[in-house]
């Protein structure tokens, strides 16, 4: 476990989206230069590119998924941006899906000399399911048991193969658990916290890299404790924009599950540069409320500051003020 603490203590990472228009598909102008602005910034676990698509090519954390998924079923069916599940039914694909963006990131490194840590993100199964009929919630796919199964085990090879293929650490990204998971004492489509941890798990059973689970918003009690009931290395959460999730964990919470806090320290949303004197006092607050089981990270993806003036420059201060004060802290806090 020292090993563990001394590796990750304050080490920064990014969630992934940036607010540049995707062109995985045709010259990779923008996903080359998103990659190589996160190897100059110095994140310790730098996320591959995943961009905001177009109205005319539409992509999104689901879509990177479903459109491979639906080449083999036809009971997905996808429309510009919204896909819709004909029948409860989903054949598991004959190839692993989704991982070509990861893959191509790794390989870039790799053939480019950087021979650093990295991490991949999935779209979690509740969070995928949940665009499948996403107008209608109560009855969209994330309602559907079978459905979340289903693509718990397609999903949980993806996270194999990115594991395998030589990622640090993938992060199973479920922004839809706070919906889920919102109200006090109750669950979205009655789940029990234990199905959802179940199928958690099966996404990360057979990694040999960190794992981390990250999910947005408030986490209220039901989030805190199927997260911490769960196998995963990493709960990550958003405090920039959510300051109530100072009281959600503590020390003793971390220590007694085994697990680390990825702290969103800097707004993803808010077009405000963080000074570094800024994150650096934030961060000296949460190491005295988690300790020393802590990562740094912005709340959230950028993608959805597109279209906001200036916004990737915003994103690259915000990053490059981040990853300085972790820096700041981190030599403070061993040299004491």
């Amino acid at each position: 476990m020292k090993k563990h603490l001394d590796e990750l203590f304050l080490a920064t990472l990014d969630q992934g989206s940036m607010p540049l228009p995707d062109d995985f598909d045709d010259d990779k102008r923008n996903v080359n230069k998103a990659i190589l602005d996160k190897i100059a910034l110095g994140l310790d676990y730098p996320c591959y590119p995943q961009l905001p698509g177009t109205p005319l090519k539409p992509m999104n954390m689901a879509l990177q998924f479903l459109k491979p998924l639906s080449e083999t079923n036809p009971n997905i069916q996808i429309t510009g941006q919204e896909a819709r599940l004909v029948s409860d039914r989903i054949n598991e694909p004959p190839s692993v899906i989704g991982v070509q963006r990861a893959e191509y990131f790794l390989n870039f490194l790799r053939e480019s000399g950087h021979l650093i840590k990295a991490k991949a993100c999935v779209t979690g199964p509740f969070t995928l399911a949940s665009y499948l009929d996403l107008r209608n919630l109560m009855k969209c796919g994330a309602s559907k048991p079978e459905v979340v199964s289903t693509l718990a085990r397609i999903l949980s090879r993806s996270c194999k193969r990115l594991s395998d293929f030589g990622f640090d650490l993938v992060c199973i990204d479920e922004p839809f658990l706070s919906v889920m998971l919102g109200r006090e004492g109750e669950i979205l489509f009655k789940y029990g916290e234990q199905f959802i941890i179940d199928n958690l798990n099966m996404l990360i059973a057979q990694l040999s890299c960190f794992s981390a689970i990250h999910v947005c918003g408030r986490v209220t009690p039901s989030v805190k404790a199927v997260l911490l009931g769960s196998e995963v290395d990493i709960v990550d959460h958003e405090f920039a924009e959510a300051r109530e999730n100072v009281k959600a964990y503590n020390k003793n919470d971390l220590d007694s599950a085994g697990k680390f806090l990825a702290y969103g320290c800097v707004s993803s949303i808010n077009p405000h540069v963080e000074s570094v004197e800024e994150i650096s006092s934030g961060l000296e607050e949460a190491i005295g409320v988690f300790g020393e089981r802590l990562l740094v990270k912005p709340d959230c993806g950028f993608g959805g500051m597109i279209g906001v003036p200036g916004a990737y420059e915003t994103v690259q201060k915000k990053l490059r003020n981040m990853v300085a004060a972790a820096k700041t802290i981190r030599k403070r806090a061993i040299g004491s």
